[in-house]
């Protein structure tokens, strides 16, 4: 097992999480973007991650750092607006060379450390009906099936099912 250093993604970071969201695009077909559908311009990133260390943008971005190159991220969004800033939405993603090594669950449970010492009430995030490998690990993290997505995604000209998930945490 490659050790892994979990940590907040800062501006330096930005072509190697742009790198890291190609080769997920590129592994799965379980990621919202297909491959060709991400911008390569680094400069949304780099303007967000900025916004994140200044602390103009309450959202955050954590790393899975490994030896050589970064392993995973989880990204959770949080709006500015003053009703939805206690809600954090996730994006996770692990490189299949480091699946199965816990690093998906130390991100999920990083992600949801951070947003209870920054005021979140609640993560939420939505998994294809089919992908019951991430399923397993998001109720393990203590997620909950909200609701039942249908005909949500387009895989492919096939229509998928998708769940929505949230999982409160200890500030609200």
């Amino acid at each position: 097992m490659t050790k892994t250093l979990i940590r907040p993604a800062v501006v330096r970071d930005v072509d190697a999480v742009l790198r890291l969201q190609f080769v997920l695009d590129d592994e799965s077909d379980l990621m919202l973007l297909a491959p060709g559908e991400r911008s390569a311009d680094p400069a949304p990133l780099r303007q967000r991650l900025q916004a994140m260390e200044n602390g103009t943008d309450p959202s955050y971005l954590l790393v899975a750092a490994g030896d050589d190159q970064l392993a995973g991220y989880v990204d959770v969004s949080v709006l500015p607006y003053r009703r939805a800033r206690r809600t954090g939405y996730v994006v996770i993603g692990v490189r299949s060379d480091y699946q199965r090594q816990g690093i998906g669950k130390a991100l999920l449970d990083a992600a949801a450390d951070h947003g209870e010492r920054h005021g979140l009430w609640r993560l939420e995030l939505t998994v294809m009906e089919h992908n019951r490998r991430a399923l397993g690990l998001y109720l393990s993290c203590g997620f909950q099936v909200e609701r039942l997505r249908r005909t949500a995604v387009d895989q492919d000209g096939a229509a998928v099912n998708e769940y929505s998930l949230g999982r409160l945490l200890a500030t609200s």
